[in-house]
C-alpha cells in the first residue's frame, strides 16, 4: 500500500530546469501530493482519495528540494575538529595515511557515517555523494556498513569505492627523491588489489546495493588519473558505460597537482584522464581549482561536471576555482561540503553562502558575479547531474522523488520576506527547517531525526572512540615519517612557473 502525504498551501520554489539552464525560482501558492516515493500532483485544492492521507497544513512554509552534498567523505567524521589549515598533501598523511595496513572495525564505520547523514538531514540535506576512502583499500565489510548507515537513516546516497592502485611517490612529482629508503621500502611493501580483485569487489558492492530501497547508487571512483594505473582507468571506463554510473574523481585540486601532470605525463592531469577513458558526460570532477582554459574547454566539451567545494578549498590552502570562466563554458556545476575534516560540518549552508560571496571579491565586473539563482542551481540541479539523478531529484514537480525540505517562514532567517532564494543563501542557516521528506518519508520533524534514535547512537560512538584513539596514534607517528620529505616536495612544486594562479595572491617564489 502507498504511501500518501497531502501537503496544503505550501510556498513552493519549484527549481525546475528552464530552456535557458536556469531554474524556475518563482514563488507559487498550491498543494503538493506525494504517492509513494514521488510526488504526483501539484496544484491548487487538491483533495486526497486516500483515507490514510497524512495531510499537513504548510501555510507560511517554504517547500524546496533537498540539497545535494556533491562530494563528501564520511570517513572523516572520526578526525572532525582535530585539523587547523594546511596544504592539502600534508594534510592527507594524517587523515589518509598511505603505510595503512588494517581496517576499521565495520561498526564503528557505521558509526562514524550515522553521525555525518543525521547532521546533514538536520540541515536539509537530502542526497550524498559519499566518496569512500579506506586506504590501502575498501573491504565489502566497510562498504556495507557505510551504505546500511544512510539507508537506516532513510538517506539517498550514491556511494564509491575510492580507487588507488599507485604507490604514493609514483604519484607526486619529486617525492620519491626526498623519501629516506626505509619508508620507501614500506610503502612498496603496502598491499594494493589488482585490477580483477577491484573489479570483483565493485561487483560485489554494485549487485548487492545499486538501487537498494529506491535509496543507494553505487559509483566509480578513481581517486585521480595520476592515483591510478592507466589499465584500470580504461576498465572503469568501460564498467561506467555498460552500467550507466557515474565516474567520480578529484582534478587539479592544488597546483601540485597542476605541475604533477606536466611533470609525469607532460599534459594536464584533465587531458590525461580522457587519454584514458575517465572524462566523459558521467564524469564528475571534484575541485578543479586549478584548470587552465585548456582543460575547461576540454570539460565542457565532454559534458562533465565540476564539484566546487569551497569551504574545503581554502581549509586546505588550495586556491579559488575558476567558476566564472565554468559558467561562460556552460561546465555543469555542483557543491559539495569535501571531507568533515576539512570542513567540520555537513551542512550545505555553510557551503552555499561561501561559494555565494567568494567569487564577488575576483577580479570581474559586479554583474558577472554569481547570484543566489546560481548558487541554488549549483546545490540542487547541478548536484544531482552530478549523480546523473536529475531525471528523479533536485526538483519540485510531479514524477520528480519526493525529497524535499519545509522551511518555517515566519522567523528571523526569512524576515521580512523579500526575495526568497537571496534569503536561503545568505540569511538562513537550517534553522528554520521544520520537515524533510526522502523518498516520500518523512526523516526530520522540528529538529529531530524520527528513523533511528540519536541519542544512542551519539552514545555508542563516543564509547567507542577510545579504540580509535590507540589506532588514531599509530597514524600520526606514521605520517611524521613522511613529513618532512611532503615539505620539500611543496617546496619544489610551489616554486614551478604555471600558466594560471589560483591563489589570491602568488605563493613563493615564482
Amino acid at each position: 500500500m502507498k504511501n500518501t502525504v497531502l501537503i496544503k498551501n505550501a510556498t513552493i520554489l519549484p527549481f525546475t530546469l528552464q530552456t535557458d539552464g536556469s531554474l524556475d525560482l518563482e514563488p507559487q501558492i498550491a498543494d503538493v501530493l506525494v504517492e509513494g516515493d514521488r510526488i504526483s500532483q501539484i496544484t491548487l485544492n487538491i483533495e486526497s482519495t486516500s483515507a490514510d492521507a497524512q495531510v499537513i497544513d504548510a501555510t507560511d512554509q517554504l517547500l524546496i528540494p533537498g540539497f545535494v552534498n556533491a562530494h563528501a567523505h564520511s570517513v572523516e567524521i572520526l578526525e572532525k575538529g582535530n585539523h587547523e589549515a594546511s596544504p592539502l598533501e600534508l594534510w592527507m598523511l594524517y587523515t589518509y595515511p598511505p603505510l595503512r595496513s588494517q581496517h576499521l572495525d565495520p561498526r564503528l564505520c557505521y558509526l562514524r557515517t550515522m553521525i555525518g547523514a543525521l547532521e546533514m538531514v538536520k540541515y536539509g540535506g537530502t542526497t550524498i555523494q559519499d566518496d569512500l576512502i579506506e586506504l590501502p583499500y575498501v573491504t565489502p565489510e566497510t562498504f556495507d556498513a557505510v551504505a546500511q548507515a544512510y539507508v537506516d537513516v532513510g538517506m539517498r546516497v550514491s556511494l564509491s569505492l575510492h580507487t588507488i592502485n599507485k604507490l604514493l611517490h609514483d604519484t607526486i612529482p619529486y617525492l620519491g627523491d626526498f623519501l629516506p629508503p626505509d619508508v620507501k621500502h614500506d610503502l612498496e611493501t603496502t598491499k594494493i588489489l589488482s585490477d580483477d580483485e577491484w573489479v570483483d569487489l565493485f561487483q560485489y558492492a554494485h549487485q548487492k546495493w545499486q538501487g537498494y530501497q529506491g535509496l543507494v547508487t553505487t559509483v566509480l571512483a578513481p581517486s585521480a588519473s595520476q592515483r591510478v594505473t592507466p589499465e584500470l582507468m580504461h576498465r572503469i571506463a568501460s564498467l561506467s558505460e555498460e552500467y550507466d554510473l557515474p565516474i567520480h574523481t578529484h582534478l587539479l585540486e592544488t597546483k601540485t597537482q597542476a605541475i604533477t601532470g606536466l611533470e609525469l605525463y607532460g599534459e594536464s592531469v584533465v587531458a590525461y584522464a580522457k587519454r584514458h577513458g575517465i572524462l566523459t558526460h558521467r564524469t564528475a570532477i571534484a575541485h578543479g581549482i586549478w584548470l587552465t582554459p585548456q582543460d575547461i574547454e576540454l570539460i565542457a566539451d565532454a559534458n562533465a561536471t565540476v564539484i566546487h567545494n569551497i569551504v574545503s578549498n581554502h581549509r586546505l590552502c588550495s586556491g579559488i576555482a575558476p567558476i566564472r570562466e565554468l559558467m561562460d563554458a556552460g561546465v555543469n556545476i555542483a557543491l559539495g561540503s569535501d571531507g568533515m575534516s576539512s570542513n567540520d560540518s555537513f551542512n550545505l549552508f555553510d557551503v552555499i553562502k561561501a561559494a555565494g560571496l567568494v567569487h564577488s571579491a575576483m577580479d570581474n565586473p559586479y554583474d558577472r558575479y554569481p547570484k543566489a539563482a546560481d548558487v541554488l542551481k549549483w546545490a540542487t540541479y547541478g548536484g544531482a547531474r552530478s549523480a546523473l539523478l536529475h531525471k528523479d531529484v533536485g526538483a519540485i514537480a510531479p514524477g520528480m522523488k519526493a525529497d524535499f525540505v519545509l522551511y518555517d517562514l515566519n522567523t528571523l532567517s526569512f524576515t521580512p520576506r523579500h526575495q526568497l532564494p537571496i534569503h536561503l543563501v545568505y540569511a538562513e542557516n537550517g534553522s528554520s527547517i521544520r520537515k524533510v521528506f526522502i523518498n516520500g518519508q518523512l526523516v526530520v520533524e522540528n529538529g529531530r531525526v524520527l528513523t533511528v534514535n540519536e541519542a544512542d547512537v551519539l552514545a555508542e560512538f563516543h564509547e567507542r572512540m577510545p579504540e580509535y584513539a590507540s589506532y588514531r596514534k599509530e597514524i600520526w607517528q606514521q605520517a611524521e615519517r613522511i613529513h618532512p620529505a611532503i615539505e620539500k616536495t611543496l617546496s619544489t612544486a610551489l616554486n614551478q612557473p604555471f600558466s594560471v594562479n589560483r591563489f589570491s595572491r602568488p605563493q613563493y617564489a615564482s
